[in-house]
């Protein structure tokens, strides 16, 4: 019976070796590939919310700030509005496409800046000192 843990690992190592001569390459192509993707949809994740951000802060700086997203080509346009004018987008569009990008909009759709900034604020009150009992 001492050969048998042996054996059992023996065996395991012969079958590493076995799919990994096997599948190795084709597992190295599937990771090679699958990281592109990956990383591109990451990067997108992170411009749209860097771009939101960027919205936020310069609707604030505003007089009557307000935001609203519009979807072109799967991409999210924030753009940040003034009273009813219209004052920039993040990402930046040119502002000759904004009648046709705001053409199906609903501007009453619009948020107040002063919302997105107090939905951002921490929802965590003061923290109270621990009571003791004696």
């Amino acid at each position: 019976m001492a050969g048998v843990p042996g054996d059992k690992r023996g065996r395991l190592a012969k079958n590493l070796v076995k799919y990994s001569v096997r599948y190795g390459p084709l597992a190295v192509e599937a990771f090679r590939h699958g990281r592109e993707p990956a990383q591109q949809a990451l990067q997108a994740a992170l411009a749209k919310r860097a771009a939101r951000k960027k919205a936020v802060e310069h609707a604030l700086t505003v007089r009557d700030g307000s935001l609203l997203k519009v979807i072109r080509d799967g991409q999210a346009i924030f753009f940040v509005f003034s009273g009813d004018a219209i004052v920039t987008t993040y990402p930046a569009v040119p502002a000759n496409t904004y009648p046709e990008l705001l053409r199906h909009a609903d501007l009453d759709k619009r948020e107040p800046a002063v919302v997105l900034a107090a939905a951002r604020q921490p929802r965590i009150g003061p923290r109270l000192p621990k009571m003791r009992r004696r």
